[in-house]
């Protein structure tokens, strides 16, 4: 049967697609390429040998990305990939580690990524399940899995990963299972979504504010947790706020009830599914720079940079023992200065709510867990006052001191960025965009920390 070439029938359409699709995926391919030859460039042997490496700068640091057999890497390196590639520097951490675990430990896998045919999202799930491996062991498992993981499912992956610890040495599957202690991890979002309904909603039901939880635990933990939120959204139904939710509303609400009830000390077996009377405090803040909301019935969440319903807002406020504590207006836009280096907390507190985030290209680290950096250092004269702080989390903080990263201010919560090889970005708390134009800007750093400021 001959497909239709046609772009504007259905078959035509679809050809489009599946050729479009492959272009993108050889992009893919030849991304993680190169990002394995960028860490082939930035291999140090010592951590001494990483400050002279590529950039002129002081303070770098040899990362080890994965396991035993790959090399030790430039921190500098995967900071500036990262920015580069348009990922936060943990997710573009994570990318170059994939890479380097293909191309240094799984050379068989790796080979499909050469020759085109193994998509790059498959090999990087072959990569992520034998990055905690002895080199022995990941080898058998490549052994075993590159010539199907084009189809390979992650379970029969971990399976075959646990046979092959078990096949060479007893007490490995032992310390696997005890290394995976260090990567469990519990993520609560700091940049909730606005959850649209679907048409026809009532009003006041237009938007809410959520946040995504996620989480890798242990297993027995996770038994635990599912029979705590099992217990507690059951007896949420007992409650009038909360009898008419969803099984999956009333799951979610009662890790909001496990909190209040730790945070207040009430937690007990026989208090399964009570909502505790204390434990929540709403700071009220009203901010000049938000009046465009006025109308929409619509308020900002500060802590979470989301928004929320009035009704919403009304709904937290009422909950028995809330407390609403109404805080003193910070105007943004005035100069708050203080001799000391130090910032008062008012002026803490004006910089942590002008950035919200960390400022550094894609960073996503809250501003209460950042530093404050002075753009002019205080020994250089550089003042502690508002139009010279600007929030960035410790990683980035030594970007800045020490890795050859320059920033200048161009408005409150607005930066220009330039990386050590000359990439430019524009930063605010909206997102980042990359201002670089062409493929590669030119090499080196030359803007002067004086000309930053």
């Amino acid at each position: 049967m001959e497909i239709s070439s046609d772009p504007e029938t259905s078959p035509g359409l679809l050809a489009t697609v599946r050729a479009s699709r492959a272009v993108e995926d050889q992009a893919a391919r030849d991304t993680l390429i190169a990002a394995a030859r960028y860490a082939a460039a930035n291999v140090v042997e010592t951590v001494g040998e990483a400050a002279i490496l590529e950039v002129d700068t002081y303070g770098d640091r040899a990362v080890l990305l994965t396991g035993p057999g790959a090399p030790l890497v430039s921190e500098a390196a995967v900071v500036e990939l990262a920015a580069v590639l348009g990922y936060s520097t943990y997710t573009g951490r994570k990318y170059l580690a994939d890479a380097v675990e293909l191309a240094w430990r799984l050379p068989r896998t790796w080979a499909r990524i050469l020759d085109g045919s193994l998509t790059t999202w498959r090999a990087r799930r072959v990569a992520d399940v034998t990055r905690h491996l002895d080199p022995e062991v990941a080898t058998w498992v490549d052994d075993q899995v590159a010539a199907h993981a084009h189809k390979i499912g992650l379970t029969q992956l971990e399976r075959t990963a646990k046979e092959a610890a078990a096949l060479f040495e007893p007490d490995l599957a032992a310390a696997i299972a005890e290394e995976a202690v260090d990567h469990r991890r519990c993520d609560i979002g700091t940049d909730p979504g606005l959850f649209l309904p679907p048409v026809g909603a009532e009003q006041g039901q237009a938007a809410g504010a959520t946040a995504q939880v996620t989480a890798t635990l242990d297993a027995a933990d996770a038994l635990d947790l599912e029979a705590a939120v099992s217990a507690i959204a059951r007896g949420l139904l007992d409650h009038d706020t909360t009898s008419d939710l969803s099984l999956d509303a009333r799951r979610a609400a009662a890790l909001g009830v496990l909190a209040r009830a730790y945070n207040t000390g009430s937690l007990g077996a026989d208090r399964a599914g009570v909502l505790p009377g204390t434990g929540r405090v709403i700071d009220l803040k009203i901010h000049t720079d938000t009046r465009d909301l006025a109308t929409t019935g619509l308020v900002r969440i500060a802590n979470t940079r989301g928004l929320a319903t009035i009704e919403q807002l009304d709904r937290w406020a009422t909950l028995p023992g809330v407390t609403i504590r109404p805080m003193t207006v910070i105007d943004l836009n005035e100069e708050i200065t203080t001799d000391a280096y130090t910032p008062t907390t008012r002026l803490r507190t004006q910089i942590r709510l002008i950035d919200q985030t960390c400022a550094f290209p894609h960073g996503n680290v809250k501003a209460e867990n950042c530093d404050l950096d002075h753009r002019i250092a205080f020994d250089q004269g550089g003042k502690t006052t508002t139009s010279n702080l600007t929030c960035l989390c410790r990683r980035h903080h030594r970007a800045k001191t020490h890795l050859g990263w320059t920033y200048q201010r161009l408005a409150p919560g607005r930066y220009q960025w330039r990386s050590p090889h000359g990439y430019e970005f524009l930063t605010s708390p909206e997102g980042t965009v990359d201002l670089t134009s062409g493929a590669a800007p030119v090499a080196g750093n030359d803007v002067s920390q004086a000309d930053a400021a």
